[in-house]
């Protein structure tokens, strides 16, 4: 029945995955390779035709049902995008931000009568869950996510199909429904602000974000240190705080001689609180099944196993929610569990439990299976992974868990047992311990490449089907061994060839331009337009690509604000020389040099790079790429010209060659990608 019930979640998983992710000639690949690992593991492990049957019945219903789903549900809903109209919707999601903007997420109808979750960013309305918010006119767009963050992906895992933009005539409507949803947000936002106010804003927000997974007040410089000391999860509500949660209240009600049906009645309503205050994070979830799972099998004196009961928490929540592949959470979840749970257990098995000597080596080794199960998700979802997590994550997040239950009791007796004073200590450590951390470098690593992440993902795969073949733990040691070190050689060699290519990234929001030039290990950033998102989209590309330093940040608008924004999301990035445009003093950190207001010239043995009046010229031995005011002429130009800024609808350079327009409102408009300069006049354009 188990082996049963691994399969049928395997083969719906990957049905679901063909369906969504694969087409063309990558379908007939990836179907043939997964019949044939099928077949030959299958044989080999025993399989009946009972098995191939369950599974050939899971694949083929999850592929059916996805694509159902998208045809008949997905479909019908975008097929309001571009349109106007209004809308009327009960609030299920709201998310507050500073400026007092907020978002909501409402599920309602439109004036055409089809039903939809949606996502309304608008001004702080007086509303709760379950309350409606009727908008009387806007538009119907589909969430766009960019390089920076892909929110049509998380919205999308969440059904949320639609955005209303440009919304008129708002009105709201009092229900009194959901009274516990609101009681609990209410509660967990004082909470929050009880935390900052007598832990301090930063060890506050902390503890907020792992009891709640509210982490707007945690600045992107502590999520990059937590990141690099491999212990960034403990900011969201995942699996971790659940168990451990779970753990302490079953614990607390044996000691009060509570039975076994009532203590567990009791465990999940405490639970089910805990999720809905933390916005239902599928991660939770996933925890949350899985532990019924467990305390269910003890009531009823069956045996439970984590493999099992994980397979069965991932059938039953894509069975519902199809679209939680999407979700980088719950595949983050479920690659983690599976590391702690399922293969961790199988490589320390013949390590000594009882024995003193052995307790580090045994929690060594469980930490770096986790990492390892981590890895290609990690570098998918969030740029870089940390090489140090297993020994981090030992010594750490015990302290981190620590301080979670101080938080824990806090919530649950309403600030009568306070014990925050010793957790903020404990915060504070962790905090100061991943900074100087993240300070250290190679610590981490970073892909570079989407086709690095692809080999990952397929090393991965490779190793499981060998341990399904020989059933050895030291091959599988030896193989993974192999995996990793062909993974970090070929990330190494595909450095080595970008460090010969003259690259140029256009970063930015919308028609805005940040310029990122990297050649033969120098960097040079070029900030054209001063938008305020324009140092997070270079942080991010010099971090995907293992950028620790700078040579040359040129700030030429808005001087003052960038260069403090710059200064705060270049934490963990060294800038040699800081140049400024125009006679205008920038004020505190690094005494930078002012270029004056006639631009300034950059000049090495095989390239130069000029600035003058808004433009911007790259020359690279015979090859030429300009960047240009969108309300300038082009003629007489050579090379490509990329136009930044906000284009008319007559402006000449529509009629231009080799134009590259960022103003997203042009059909075909360019927004964050990279240019490889061939220095023979080519150039090769790579979206990001």
């Amino acid at each position: 029945m188990k082996r049963k019930m691994i399969l049928a979640a395997a083969a719906y998983m990957a049905g679901l995955f063909f369906a969504s992710f694969f087409s063309g000639i990558a379908t007939v690949i990836f179907l043939l390779s997964l019949a044939a690992a099928v077949l030959f593991t299958g044989r080999l492990n025993g399989l009946h035709r009972c098995d191939y049957i369950i599974a050939a019945v899971c694949f083929t219903v999850a592929a059916v049902y996805i694509s159902a789903y998208t045809a008949l549900t997905y479909d019908r809903i975008t097929s309001l995008d571009g349109t106007s109209g209004s809308y009327s919707g009960e609030v299920t999601a709201i998310k507050d931000y500073e400026g007092g903007k907020s978002q909501y997420i409402l599920s309602g109808t439109s004036d055409s009568g089809i039903s939809a979750k949606v996502q309304l960013y608008t001004d702080t309305l007086q509303v709760g869950y379950g309350d409606v918010i009727t908008v009387g006119s806007c538009g119907f767009s589909i969430p766009e996510g960019d390089y920076l963050y892909d929110s049509r992906a998380r919205l999308r895992s969440d059904g949320v199909y639609l955005t209303l933009v440009s919304p008129e005539s708002i009105s709201t409507e009092k229900t009194n429904t959901k009274r516990l949803h609101n009681f609990l947000r209410e509660r967990r936002e004082r909470t929050s602000d009880e935390f900052r106010l007598k832990m301090g804003s930063a060890s506050g927000s902390f503890m907020s974000s792992m009891l709640f997974g509210k982490a707007s007040g945690i600045d992107d410089s502590t999520r990059t240190a937590l990141s690099r000391c491999g212990i960034a999860h403990i900011l969201a509500v995942s699996g971790l705080h659940v168990s451990m949660i779970a753990f302490m209240l079953m614990w607390l009600l044996r000691k009060l001689r509570i039975r076994r049906i009532p203590a567990f009645a009791v465990m999940n309503l405490f639970l089910f609180m805990l999720v809905v205050a933390a916005e239902s994070p599928v991660s939770a979830i996933r925890a949350s099944i899985m532990l019924d799972m467990m305390y269910l099998a003890a009531i009823f004196r069956r045996q439970n196993d984590t493999f099992t009961s994980l397979s069965a928490a991932v059938l039953l929540i894509c069975v519902f929610n199809p679209y939680a592949i999407y979700s980088s959470g719950f595949l983050i979840s479920v690659a983690g569990t599976f590391g702690i749970g399922v293969f961790a257990p199988y490589m320390v098995k013949n390590m000594p439990e009882d024995r003193l000597l052995w307790i580090f080596p045994r929690a060594f080794v469980t930490m770096l299976c986790t990492t390892l199960c981590i890895m290609p998700f990690s570098m998918k979802y969030f740029d870089e992974t940390s090489l140090i997590s297993p020994f981090t994550n030992v010594f750490i997040v015990p302290l981190c868990t620590a301080a979670l239950a101080a938080g824990v009791l806090y919530f649950v007796t309403g600030g009568a047992i306070s014990l925050l004073l010793p957790a903020k200590y404990i915060i504070d450590m962790v905090l100061y311990m991943s900074d100087g951390i993240a300070r250290l470098g190679k610590t981490h690593f970073s892909a570079g490449s989407e086709r690095i992440i692809m080999i990952a993902f397929v090393l991965a795969s490779a190793v499981g089907v060998f341990q399904l073949i020989f059933h050895s733990r030291r091959l599988t040691a030896c193989l993974t061994a192999c995996a990793c070190s062909v993974l970090f050689l070929t990330s190494a060699l595909y450095g080595r060839i970008m460090f010969d290519r003259f690259n140029i990234a256009v970063l930015g929001r919308g028609s805005n331009a940040a310029v990122v030039v990297t050649y033969k290990g120098r960097t040079e950033i070029i900030d054209l337009s001063g938008h305020y998102k324009s140092p997070d989209y270079v942080r991010k590309y010099l971090m995907s690509n293992n950028i620790s330093d700078a040579d040359i940040l040129v700030l030429t608008k808005k001087v003052q604000s960038q260069y403090s924004a710059y200064e705060k999301a270049f934490e963990y990035i060294a800038v040699d020389d800081i140049y400024v445009t125009g006679d205008i003093t920038v004020f505190g950190g690094k005494i930078e040099k002012s270029c004056g207001s006639e631009g300034f010239a950059l000049e090495s043995d095989e390239y130069s790079i000029q600035y003058a009046d808004g433009v911007l010229t790259v020359d690279f031995r015979d090859s030429t790429l300009n960047f240009i005011p969108a309300d300038r002429s082009v003629e007489n130009v050579s090379g490509c010209c990329i136009c930044y800024g906000n284009i008319s609808k007559n402006s000449i350079i529509r009629d231009a060659p080799d134009v590259i327009y960022l103003d997203d409102e042009i059909e075909g408009a360019y927004n964050n990608f990279e240019i490889t300069l061939s220095g023979s006049g080519g150039y090769k354009v790579r979206r990001l």
